[in-house]
């Protein structure tokens, strides 16, 4: 008799193990059916992208620079792709040495030129493909908040814009600094850094 009893106890302790040990994904035990069913999760992270841009070769001639108040533009665009929220929002910061008029005027951005000189200029970048001066000119190392959405531009779901720009930017050289510059070769590196906010 009491072996018996030891007998029925641990079944029961088993069926009970068996029970709490089932988990939301087991199925029952059937004859014709078991099902079960389980969730999915992922986490996406905020991602940016920088494209598209390419090195200027400004050509400086007399005929250009013979108006000593005009000026020499030259201006691109590229793509930038944002998951940041429906407005595919993003930081962009410009980096470049600094020019003659960081703190006073449009000029915050130089060229290294012979002799140890430099060339000031102007530099516009903006989160419109169609308005390069919206944002107002960038200054060295200062991040300004943008949106793949501006005005009206559609959110890009691929790494390319869909084949298209969304943002723009804009040097410029005046010709009164050209004109006041030593002749010879001016360089510098202009870096483009987009963030998530």
């Amino acid at each position: 008799m009491k072996k018996t009893l030891v007998i029925a106890a641990a079944l029961a302790a088993m069926s009970s193990t068996s029970a709490f040990a089932q988990s939301a994904g087991d199925g029952q035990l059937s004859t014709t059916a078991s099902t079960a069913a389980f969730d999915i999760t992922t986490i996406i992270p905020k991602m940016v992208r920088i494209s598209g841009l390419e090195d200027i070769s400004l050509n400086v001639t007399a005929a250009n620079v013979a108006n000593a108040s005009g000026a020499q533009n030259v201006a691109q665009r590229f793509c930038v792709y944002s998951n940041d929220s429906v407005d595919g929002l993003y930081k962009l910061t410009v980096d470049g040495q600094a020019g003659a008029e960081l703190n006073t005027g449009e000029a915050k951005f130089s060229l290294s030129g012979p002799n140890n000189t430099t060339l000031s200029f102007a530099l516009w970048a903006s989160d419109r493909a169609s308005d390069v001066y919206y944002k107002g000119t960038a200054a060295p190392g200062v991040a300004k908040n943008m949106q793949t959405t501006a005005g009206g531009q559609t959110r890009p779901t691929t790494l390319n814009c869909n084949g298209t720009e969304n943002a723009s930017m804009n040097v410029r050289f005046t010709n009164a600094r050209i004109l006041a510059a030593l002749a010879g070769s001016y360089t510098g590196t202009m870096t483009f850094t987009v963030a998530p906010l």
